[in-house]
This record gives C-alpha cells, structure tokens and sequence, in this order.
C-alpha cells in the first residue's frame, strides 16, 4: 500500500531533526512543517513528470455512450492514453459481442467518417467501429452510437495533489526513499545549503533512473540487427 501524505512528511521531517506532525495538526501546520508539506509534494510533482507511463499510474475508464454523440471528455487526472485498449464492452444489452475499436487519427475522421455521423443526427448510425484523438480535450467514437453502448479503456493519470494526513500518493512504498531525496533537495534549498542540496538532487535523479529500469525498460523480446555478409 503506498505510503500516506502525513508518514512521508514525518519521515522527511526525522531525517532534518525536526518535530514530527500530530494527526489532529496536520491541516494548520506553520513554518517548516508547513514547508516539508510542500517540499513532498513537489518530489511526487516532479516523479511523475520523469515519465508518461508509470506503471503505478495506469488506470481503466468505463463510458456509456450517449446516442448520436461521437465527442467525450477524458476523466479526471487524465495524463495520456494507450489508443489500442479502446473496446465496446460485451454488456448483454446492447450488444453480446467485445468489438475493438480502430484508431484513426482526426483529418481521416474528417475526411471519410465524419459526414456520415453527422447526417445520422440525434439516432445514431450503428456500433462504434473507430477512436480518435478530438481537437482538444479528449477523444471521439465513431460511427455514431445508435445505442448506449459502454466503452472501455486504459489510460495513465496525472499527479493529484496530497492534501490530507491520510491522502495516499501512487508512488510504491519500495520508492519511498526516492521521494524522501527530492524532497529533501527543496528544503536544503530553502536552508542555503547548496552543497547538500547538489547531493540530494543527485540521489533523486539516481533514484528515479533506477525507477525507469525496473518499472520501465522491459524488451519481450530482442531482435538481432546485424546484417550477414
């Protein structure tokens, strides 16, 4: 279970020899308690921006299809999108077959589906066969859903910020010592001592290297690309 807001803080604050926050306390806290609060957050801010695709960051989203409607929203914490995941959902209802949705990018929607959709107008014109990426904030189905059909599919989500002692981060307890270094990069920087920061920022970005090769750079297989003479 990931560690939560208040233990990260607590940690944090034992290793610059400070006082360790109480429970009932936590919310009101001033000073450098108040500051390590803050000095956590933008450890997790900047882990999170390292890579797109975090594991730990992986989520699945379930949307029931509105008739007639082609544009939805991307869910909250929405950072990107494995394209090749989107499905209609076997429901029993509305259909008894898992359909697979292709992706095509926006100017061939525009080009060779989007007609279609629109002249079905508000019945819809049949299942869905089509993802692709909206111009702005989210992603398109098509054909026009002539049903309430539900799709589905993975994505990746942004950093949420820690606000509460029980809020939990993503971050895998087993990385909690990478946290803690970035972390402790900021309030050396607020200290003035800039030595003792270059270490820290240095364990941070050791650490989140480490990250990248254990969660990361996994190959199912290699290919060899020497060429035989």
């Amino acid at each position: 279970m990931p560690s939560t807001f208040i233990s990260l803080t607590n940690t944090l604050l034992r290793r610059l020899n400070e006082v360790e926050i109480e429970d009932a306390d936590f919310a009101s806290v001033r000073g450098v308690q108040a500051l390590a609060k803050d000095a956590v957050r933008a450890s997790i801010a900047k882990i999170n921006a390292a890579e797109f695709e975090w594991p730990f960051n992986s989520a699945e989203h379930s949307q029931s299809l509105t008739v007639g409607q082609e544009d939805y929203s991307w869910p909250q914490y929405f950072k990107s999108v494995e394209w090749n995941s989107f499905y209609i959902v076997n429901d029993g209802v509305n259909t008894n077959t898992t359909t697979s949705l292709d992706f095509v990018s926006r100017d061939y929607y525009y080009d060779r589906l989007r007609n279609a959709d629109l002249d079905a107008g508000a019945s819809g014109l049949g299942l869905p066969n089509y993802v692709f990426p909206l111009h702005g904030n989210g992603y398109g189905i098509s054909a026009s859903p002539d049903k309430a059909y539900v799709v589905r599919f993975r994505y990746f989500l942004n950093y949420a910020e820690l606000i509460n002692n029980v809020d939990q981060t993503r971050v895998p307890t087993t990385y909690d010592h990478v946290l803690i270094a970035g972390a402790m990069y900021h309030m050396y920087l607020f200290r003035d001592n800039s030595e003792m920061a270059g270490i820290a920022d240095q364990e941070f970005r050791g650490g989140i290297k480490e990250m990248q090769t254990l969660l990361l750079n996994k190959y199912a297989s290699i290919e060899d690309t020497r060429i035989s003479f």
